[in-house]
């Protein structure tokens, strides 16, 4: 279809047609971003970091499946006074769930984690704790 509307486009010449391409692997549509140091998370609308939580105050994460249009997993990371909502398919997700957490919180990387984030990924609803602090308030 795209060559087709092309192929039209150059045989009339230039004209208002305009042809809208997918954006290509590298390039996402999505203006946010999730990103990590060792200091801690930032959460970032179009590159700007919006929220911010140390891997200190960090005694809870979890994942619920929330039904917007259809059922969808979001990560919640921090605490009772500064948690972040982090959508599963936002940019640098896999890296820091995986790689970050694991880097970083202690006890996160084991067989129960990853059983839970299997359990969840397989939801079509519910809430469910991936890790928690032992201090962790309730």
């Amino acid at each position: 279809m795209l060559s087709f509307l092309q192929r039209i486009r150059s045989k009339f010449g230039k004209s208002n047609v305009q042809v809208a391409t997918a954006p290509s692997r590298n390039q996402s549509s999505s203006p946010i971003s999730v990103s990590y140091n060792d200091q801690g998370v930032c959460l970032s609308f179009e590159g700007q970091g919006n929220q911010f939580v140390t891997w200190a105050e960090i005694d809870l994460i979890a994942i619920r499946i929330e039904d917007e249009f259809l059922p969808f997993p979001y990560w919640y990371v921090g605490n009772k006074d500064n948690l972040l909502r982090i959508s599963n398919d936002v940019i640098g997700g896999k890296k820091l769930f995986f790689d970050g957490f694991c880097e970083h919180i202690t006890g996160y990387k084991s067989d129960e984690t990853f059983k839970i984030i299997i359990e969840a990924s397989a939801a079509m609803e519910g809430s469910f704790i991936v890790w928690r602090a032992a201090n962790a308030a309730t």
